[in-house]
């Protein structure tokens, strides 16, 4: 999954663009926060699991990918 697609899938998920520095997207929801980079290109296993982890989607240590 990109960086885009993330985006698109957090949006559809409920987060808002709170604001957005260089290629960074910040993400709100309620009390969540999550930074997203706006690149083209797969994120890395590690962050794209953090990514989800940071918006409350799955628990720390599980495994979405």
């Amino acid at each position: 999954m990109t960086g885009i697609e993330m985006i698109k899938k957090l949006m559809q998920e409920g987060f808002k663009i709170r604001k957005i520095k260089g290629s960074h997207y910040h993400m709100k929801k309620n009390n969540n926060v999550v930074v997203v980079p706006h690149h083209n290109k797969e994120l890395g296993k590690g962050l794209y699991n953090q990514i989800l982890v940071d918006a409350g989607l799955i628990k720390k240590g599980a495994n979405a990918k």
